[in-house]
């Protein structure tokens, strides 16, 4: 098993969670002053193939994206259905939701967090395909959740 999480030495995003997506985002365009970007969303139910707390799900969620030059900064508005986003919303408000970092090889790291206790809440695909997302619940030692994105244009082979 692997000793390390990344696979890079970088952090590619860092996620709020909002229960207003557009107020909270032009807050954010207004304090840095980034244009306010598009609105997006969680890839469909067919599509994302999500899976939350080992259950399949319809997650949901609303989402805009600032990019900086080092890392992007995500608002993310959930559905009212339970979620990985939803849970920490409810639990905690409005807030940092997550820290994302990009792997080659999910599988190998999500062998890696479990072994370290930090359970798989929610995993899915991306919209419009090209790779997938897992959040791992570091929240207790954390306060925010571990997300990886693995892109299928340079993951590694798996078993």
């Amino acid at each position: 098993m692997d000793s390390r999480l990344l696979d890079e030495d970088r952090v590619m995003q860092i996620c709020f969670v909002t229960h207003d997506l557009e107020k909270s985002a032009q807050w954010f365009a207004d304090l840095t002053g980034k244009p306010m970007p598009k609105v997006g969303q969680a890839a469909s139910p067919d599509t994302a193939q999500a899976i939350y707390h080992g259950m399949p799900a319809a997650v949901g969620c609303r989402l805009m994206m600032f990019a900086f030059g080092n890392i992007d900064v995500e608002f993310l508005q959930p559905g009212p259905e339970p979620s990985a986003w939803r849970d920490l919303l409810d639990a905690k408000g409005p807030g940092c939701h997550h820290i994302a970092f990009k792997t080659r090889n999910l599988a190998r790291r999500n062998a890696y967090l479990e072994a370290k206790g930090h359970a798989l809440l929610q995993q899915g695909e991306f919209a419009g395909g090209g790779g997938r997302y897992a959040y791992y619940d570091t929240v207790p030692d954390l306060g925010v959740m571990v997300e990886l994105l693995e892109f299928d244009r340079d993951k590694v082979a798996q078993p």
